[in-house]
């Protein structure tokens, strides 16, 4: 029937019936399988005893539903196995001592490795899975059900991941059809890369980057696969060879002069009416600013009420303040502003009078300034150095407003498809 085909494994659990109460459904159900022992792997006919085991199932149009398996005890009879009475398994339906389903405790496993704990328990209790935040916890940190690894890998994918960044990497092998990780290599390397794809020999295509290691390994351990580049990388690499060749030809990126279309700033037309262009809208004000207006509304309530002859506790109740803050802004005896932030110089300013001599000379990259006082005992980043003589670059173009604008090498590459996304 359909209701028995709706089953977790309907290949060994047989429905006998469906209850429904106030609360939930039941479905009544019993096994049939060949009962074999979990230590030794003999089958078994000689029964012990039956028990019910009671497990959490999908929900049904919002209501709770339980599956009711009638489970069998068996004696082993291999005299050489240390197990004399077991229980039969429940293969693709519930684990050992488990409370749910396998699929219902994959469904509370990855909720709450997206929401967390207690999160993670009121979401499925709307879906009408009732468990506990601990449960939840549980199920994050308890290993997924076990994947058949039986299937093959048609369409590999493979990229290396940090062990530590910068000091120590392996391989991640992706199954590209399932989306799903299907193995770990402790290093980087031609040798392990290439034992692996033999032992897979069904591999049709590799998806890589364009490193010459895993180029190797894919043809010494899979020849007759296909090797492509993946998607991600060609575009980063497009990308880096952009910026870096418009780098060197940096100087003759350069804008035409803005024309302006219109010679005097106040004309009027043969009629008499002004032609000027209407007033540029107010910039708007920033959070900065709009805190600090909020903070002096404030001060302003509390020196007017403190002026009508209010205490410094009848003002705290009734705008919702401590009353440290209100003693110190009337002994204060004006509106106080916040101290700027005091931030340590960064290093490139002990190089700044390096840099400026030799931006005087001409030299406008940072890629190169940044290597010139690398050598010179700079270990800071390169973006320090870009955002210090962007400043000066930006002092330049006001000075000069019709003056030729220089076009940034990083600015080309995004007129590109950006990278997509891994």
């Amino acid at each position: 029937s359909h209701s028995q085909s709706l089953l977790p494994n309907p290949g060994i659990l047989i429905l006998d019936r469906i209850e429904r109460d106030a609360e939930r459904f039941r479905l009544v159900v019993h096994v049939e399988q060949e009962p074999a022992c979990p230590l030794c792997g003999e089958v078994s006919r000689s029964g012990h005893s039956s028990y019910c085991r009671c497990l959490q199932e999908f929900p049904w149009q919002g209501v709770s539903v339980q599956l009711w398996v009638t489970a069998r005890r068996f004696r082993c009879r291999n005299r050489l196995c240390p197990r004399k009475i077991f229980c039969e398994r429940l293969p693709q339906v519930a684990r050992v001592y488990g409370r749910q389903t396998d699929r219902t405790a994959e469904i509370v496993r990855l909720v709450g490795y997206i929401a967390g704990g207690l999160p993670g328990q009121r979401l499925p209790a709307r879906l009408s899975i009732i468990t506990s935040d601990d449960t939840v916890l549980r199920r994050v940190r308890q290993e997924p059900a076990p994947v058949p690894s039986a299937l093959p890998v048609r369409n590999l994918g493979v990229d290396d991941g940090a062990w530590r960044k910068g000091q120590e990497y392996g391989t991640i092998l992706v199954n590209l059809d399932l989306h799903r990780v299907v193995d770990l290599l402790a290093d980087r390397a031609v040798k392990s890369f290439s034992e692996w794809l033999q032992q897979h020999p069904e591999v049709a295509t590799i998806s890589r980057d364009r490193c010459g290691l895993y180029a190797e390994g894919a043809a010494l351990g899979a020849p007759q696969s296909q090797q492509i580049a993946d998607r991600f990388h060609l575009m980063v690499n497009l990308s880096a060879t952009m910026e870096r060749v418009l780098e060197e030809r940096s100087r003759q990126l350069i804008l035409p002069p803005i024309q302006d279309p219109v010679a005097a700033s106040q004309s009027t037309n043969a009629y008499g009416v002004s032609t000027d262009a209407p007033e540029a809208a107010p910039p708007r004000p920033t959070q900065s600013q709009l805190r600090r207006q909020r903070r002096l509304e404030r001060y302003q309530q509390v020196i007017t009420l403190f002026q009508a002859g209010q205490s410094q506790a009848a003002i705290s109740r009734a705008l919702g303040m401590e009353r440290k803050t209100i003693r110190r802004w009337l002994r204060r005896g004006q509106f106080p502003e916040r101290k700027p932030p005091h931030r340590r110089p960064p290093k490139v300013t002990e190089f700044a009078d390096y840099l400026q001599q030799r931006w005087n000379e001409g030299c406008h990259h940072a890629s190169r300034l940044y290597q010139e006082i690398r050598e010179k005992g700079y270990g800071g980043k390169r973006a320090m150095v870009a955002r210090l003589v962007a400043g000066w670059r930006k002092r330049g173009k006001a000075a000069s407003p019709k003056a030729a604008e220089r076009i940034a090498p990083s600015t080309p590459p995004s007129w590109s498809p950006a990278p997509p996304t891994r």
